[in-house]
């Protein structure tokens, strides 16, 4: 059953990868429309595109200045 959502479907990447990239574009979204972030909808984008690469960064430029 777990197998189902670990291998590649139609477009080559897993379901499981799918959902984690939504979750994070969708937190990014909500962090920076939050935070009144001009660039939120990019930003989410640019994490559900590639979130291994914008997420950290993300979290690095916008994260440190908070207390």
């Amino acid at each position: 059953m777990l197998d189902v959502i670990f291998e590649p479907g139609v477009t080559g990447v897993s379901p499981f990868a799918i959902m984690i990239s939504l979750y994070l574009a969708y937190y990014v979204h909500n962090d920076a429309r939050n935070h009144n972030n001009p660039r939120a909808l990019l930003w989410a984008f640019a994490t559900f595109m590639a979130w291994i690469i914008f997420f950290p960064l993300y979290w690095y430029k916008n994260m440190r200045n908070r207390a």
